[in-house]
């Protein structure tokens, strides 16, 4: 499935921004960039309907991925938006990182979509590429799918974890207060 351009230009935006504001996060690497933009996206479909960028995310062993991911990366690189560094800081470990080689294009990106990206930048603020990854690998977008299958959006922050009584007891006071209560 190809890529429009207008979601390209709001991926790039979003890219530049969270590169742009992750300068002095020793965690930040492709990885963490990639969970970001998800978890950015997801935030933004739950609040608005939509999502920052555009884009559908795709399945893979490390998590949530933009859809044609290599491509877009690709694209960012020879335009000259940003830079891939590599960096090895051990024996056994090795990053890539995206640098921003200017800042946001702010026309392009809403106040919305900002606080947005800003909000999710300090949630995983303090998260590493492996503890971002498992994260996101708990998501039931993620569980509902296989490798290279397309993430459902509608399906952000639907947890896999039972719920608790309390939350069971607030779920049945607003479908009964909605008159959508049914036994169960």
């Amino acid at each position: 499935m190809a890529v429009l351009q207008g979601q390209i230009e709001k991926l790039v935006e979003a890219v530049v921004f969270i590169s742009h504001h992750s300068e002095g996060d020793p965690n930040f690497g492709m990885t963490k960039l990639a969970k970001l933009l998800y978890y950015a996206d997801c935030a933004a479909f739950v609040e608005t309907g939509e999502t920052i960028t555009g884009m559908a995310y795709a399945h893979f062993p490390h998590g949530p991925y933009p859809q044609d991911w290599p491509e877009v990366r690709r694209r960012m690189v020879e335009s000259g938006d940003v830079t891939v560094v590599y960096e090895r800081p051990g024996e056994d470990f090795s990053r890539y990182s995206i640098q921003a080689n200017r800042g946001p294009n702010l026309e392009l990106l809403s106040p919305g979509d900002c606080k947005i990206l800003h909000t999710q930048m300090e949630r995983f603020w303090s998260f590493n590429a492996h503890r971002i990854e498992r994260q996101a690998q708990g998501e039931i977008a993620w569980l509902a799918t296989e490798d290279g299958e397309l993430m459902p959006v509608e399906l952000a922050y639907v947890s896999s974890e039972p719920l608790s009584g309390e939350e069971m007891a607030f779920g049945v006071a607003v479908a009964e207060e909605l008159g959508l209560r049914h036994d169960v």
